[in-house]
């Protein structure tokens, strides 16, 4: 059958015109495609500059408060600091201070320069003011009121010029002087020296500025807006800013008024900032942080134009591709034209789910591993943390351990009578290093608690003659064998003794002299300077200067020697020998003291090291009589109060006296330090506890220290009320006497001596030693050494030692044993087979009398409190630390046998 040619070509064209529809159609979807991608790139990298800016301020006000908050924090407590550095002085002045004008400017010239001051002075009723250089009348230049002042008052003088000055001012009672009474003293404080080390100088940059201003805008330090404003005044210049919405002028103006903290954003002179501002405690100062946004803004701008750049970028290759497909599609069979294009259209959309699903995948192992790694930091941070004390444990017994053998070698040497002189000289001097060499031990191990401030010093009693004498042997003979000039000079008036902490100032000396014979090379010098540079109330601050002509510090590293660890160049410690430790333990240390420590030095040319420390001073003299049997810078004591300033009271009025002190904030505290030091044999020999104490209250806390340690101390209640209902129930706990609040040294220590007398303490030292004649003792060391240095210093008493080398043979020696062969057992906490702790309890838990009764004495380089913890809970009856002294073993033995 034939077809109609009209029909045919009618046919055609119906399809030629479905073809042309739809390529009509394909092209306007396409063009509808290029225009979707190329405005909704536009429209995105808009939006994400927009957001992006919001972020940027939101976080900045986030980081102006914090900035803001810290910095008022500082100023205020520099303030507090200042009033804190007032009332001292005030509680230094004398009554022969107040004689006459004469004395009165001594004293107001020490103060100065105690403190720093520009002036020290005081103000009389009728507004004259006594400085240190004469009397003056200039009262109108200060704005406090001598006649109403009730408090401490801060103010500033010249607030209008450049030379500011912070005045300081407080009421004294009214105190009779030269004809008139002294109402206000009042300190004197240049504005730069009293923020300096504030730092609210602007910052290095030109983003962020720090700056105080008084409620009325002037300012009292740097530029106003980072320099930018013209007015001399910042409420001024406030006036002539745009601000952004919800802030404004009058919110400004009306918060300084007010004296509250804010924020405002504006645009200043083209300029777009933030300001945030904090009052300054009890001032009327703002304290204020700048930060200058158009400086971000165009930061991010540039980000933001990189992000549509690229995106711009993106479409156009986009739509290069989509043309091309289209010519393409044209190009080939019109006949499958929308088949074709419906097709691209399909694969199109596919690819963009798919181009969504891989980014969601991407997304989602992204997050998966950063969750991971977190975790794994977390664990990491956690197990570093017990790798420290695992480390610091191991330490001390891995070094403990060697040092037992040093010093128990030494110890026996030095019981030869037959030892010749100079050998005799090696050996003490050899004992002394090897003692000095120990503390540095300790105080390397204990370096957390150096930074994080828990370090404390001693208050004890010390010869200077001594000290100064075992420096100077030390390095004495390191110079000579080094081929070095050692020279020490005393100049000034020094005291017989001080009252301090000896080792940390011998540490001190030791570092600082022992990097100068270290980096000396043969031929040069070392020189230790030593004098008194100043002395008042009780105490003496002194000087010394360590001098040496050796390779020097240059000039870059100077500033960093006293980091933590911090080396001038990795050749000088192969050569020389560092931790990196000993500076920065030492700057802690002369700090502690209330002192300071500076450095000068030159490359090749040597260097000199200056440091002053602050001492009580001690009456005692080197060729007094010691007439009081009570040796009270040996006294041990423990305060127990629930009330921290009791605490340090009680510890200050002590200290003065010469007699340091531990402070315990509970009874349950207080009974954990007692067990602890009864276990390492150095009980309390004082005891001073507070009665009203909430949950255990002082009898019940004597009751249970004194089932610890029965009668060895003096226990005292010290209370503030009538102590006679409780008279009856107190002696039967152990009290040994009562003391009112507050105390005073002179009483503590006259009710300590009746006290000894009462329990004959003081006789019971002088009886003779126990005789360990013919005792035998089961040793359980696994080191030979140590077993060997130990078997010699027991036979010096002539005792009997049978050894076991690890735990697990020292229970099968005593179980084989019969009963009561063994007067006790000497137990090393570390041994392969069986430790210490572990043998303790085998033994503890044998069905025989002995072994519930027999002491068993902890012998160990594991010196933390949680070992000493760790051994009594396993059994054993004393913790004596490596290196063992042989008299503190001698002690304990004859203790508990």
């Amino acid at each position: 059958m034939r077809v109609r040619p009209d029909i045919a070509m009618g046919e055609a064209l119906r399809v030629e015109n479905r073809k042309n529809k739809v390529t009509v159609i394909a092209l306007i979807g396409g063009i509808a495609v290029i225009l979707i991608i190329v405005f909704g790139t536009l429209w995105i990298g808009q939006s994400a500059r927009e957001d992006s800016q919001e972020v940027a301020r939101t976080v900045s006000l986030l980081y102006l408060d914090e900035l803001a908050g810290r910095r008022e924090q500082v100023v205020a407590d520099n303030l507090r600091g200042r009033i804190g550095d007032l009332n001292t002085a005030l509680e230094l002045m004398s009554v022969e201070d107040l004689s006459d004008v004469e004395h009165l400017q001594a004293y107001q010239a020490r103060m100065k320069k105690l403190f720093k001051l520009e002036r020290f002075a005081f103000v009389d009723t009728e507004g004259q003011i006594y400085t240190s250089t004469g009397i003056q009348s200039d009262i109108d230049l200060y704005r406090f009121d001598r006649h109403s002042i009730t408090g401490p008052e801060i103010s500033i003088k010249n607030l209008n010029t450049h030379d500011k000055k912070v005045i300081i001012a407080t009421p004294i009672d009214h105190i009779s002087f030269n004809g008139g009474e002294l109402l206000v003293c009042f300190m004197e404080i240049d504005m730069k020296e009293m923020l300096q080390g504030v730092s609210m100088h602007s910052q290095n940059s030109d983003t962020t500025f720090s700056n105080i201003y008084t409620s009325d805008g002037v300012a009292l330090t740097d530029m106003i807006l980072g320099g930018l404003a013209e007015e001399d005044n910042l409420l001024d210049a406030l006036k002539n800013c745009d601000y952004e919405n919800d802030y404004s002028y009058e919110k400004v103006r009306k918060d300084f008024a007010e004296h509250v903290s804010g924020e405002a954003s504006f645009t200043y002179k083209g300029i777009r900032e933030t300001l945030s501002y904090i009052p300054v405690e009890g001032t009327d100062w703002m304290l204020t942080y700048l930060i200058r946004e158009s400086v971000i803004s165009q930061k991010i701008s540039s980000i933001s134009r990189g992000i549509l750049l690229r995106s711009i970028v993106q479409s156009v290759l986009m739509v290069v591709v989509l043309t091309a497909v289209f010519m393409f599609v044209i190009a080939q069979n019109r006949k499958n034209a929308l088949l074709r294009i419906e097709k691209e259209t399909a694969d199109a959309e596919n690819r963009v789910k798919q181009q969504e699903l891989d980014e969601r995948i991407q997304m989602q192992e992204k997050i998966e591993q950063q969750s991971h790694a977190l975790s794994e930091a977390l664990a990491v941070a956690e197990d570093a943390n017990k790798a420290k004390t695992a480390f610091l444990s191991n330490m001390s017994h891995e070094i403990r351990t060697p040092m037992n053998a040093i010093i128990g070698l030494d110890n026996i040497a030095l019981n030869d009578p037959d030892m010749p002189p100079k050998t005799r000289e090696y050996l003490e001097k050899i004992g002394v290093s090897a003692e000095h060499l120990l503390s540095l031990i300790n105080d390397i191990l204990d370096m957390s608690r150096i930074e994080s401030g828990r370090m404390v010093l001693k208050n004890e009693e010390f010869s200077f003659q001594q000290l100064l004498e075992a420096i100077n042997t030390m390095f004495s003979g390191q110079c000579a064998d080094k081929g070095l000039d050692y020279q020490c000079h005393v100049s000034g008036q020094l005291s017989d003794y001080y009252i301090g902490d000896n080792m940390k100032l011998r540490q001190i000396l030791i570092n600082i002299l022992g990097n100068a014979v270290k980096f000396t090379p043969e031929g040069g010098s070392v020189e230790l300077r030593v004098r008194s540079v100043n002395a008042f109330e009780g105490h003496t601050t002194l000087e010394f200067v360590i001098e040496d002509s050796g390779i020097g510090i240059s000039k870059e590293f100077l500033p960093h020697i006293f980091d933590t660890f911090a080396q001038e160049d990795s050749s000088s410690t192969g050569k020389y020998g560092s931790s990196g430790l000993g500076m920065a333990i030492t700057k802690s240390f002369v700090e502690m003291m209330n002192g300071n420590i500076g450095v000068e030095s030159e490359k090749d040319k040597g260097t000199v090291f200056t440091v002053t420390v602050t001492l009580m001073d001690s009456g005692r003299k080197t060729s007094e009589a010691e007439a009081d049997e009570i040796d009270l810078q040996k006294i041990s004591v423990l305060i127990i109060d629930d009330d921290p300033l009791a605490c340090d009271h009680a510890k200050l009025v002590l200290g003065k006296a010469g007699i340091s002190a531990e402070i315990a904030t509970s009874g349950e505290e207080a009974v954990e330090k007692v067990n602890l030091r009864h276990a390492r044999m150095e009980p309390y020999q004082l005891i001073l506890v507070d009665w009203k104490m909430p949950g255990m209250d002082g009898v019940e806390t004597t009751r249970r220290i004194r089932g610890i340690v029965g009668d060895q101390s003096a226990i005292i209640i010290l209370t503030a009320y009538r102590w006679d209902d409780i008279l009856e129930e107190a002696v039967n706990a152990g009290v040994d006497s009562f003391l009112s609040k507050p105390i005073f040294a002179a009483n503590v220590i006259e009710e300590f001596r009746s006290a000894l007398n009462r329990k004959n303490l003081t006789d019971s030292r002088k009886k003779a030693a126990a005789d360990l004649s013919g005792k035998r003792v089961l040793l359980a060391e696994d080191v030979e050494i140590n077993s060997d240095i130990m078997i010699m210093v027991l036979e010096m008493r002539d005792m009997k030692v049978d050894l076991a080398k690890n735990g697990k043979e020292a229970v099968e020696m005593f179980g084989a044993s019969s009963q009561g062969y063994y007067s006790a057992v000497l137990m090393d906490m570390r041994m392969p087979e069986m430790d210490g702790l572990e043998a303790t309890r085998r033994i503890r838990s044998m069905d025989r009398e002995d072994a519930k009764k027999i002491p068993v004495i902890a012998l160990t380089a594991n010196a933390f409190d949680e070992d000493v913890q760790r051994s009594l809970q396993a059994g054993l009856n004393a913790h004596l630390s490596k290196p063992v002294q042989p008299e503190d073993l001698f002690a304990t033995l004859e203790k508990l046998l």
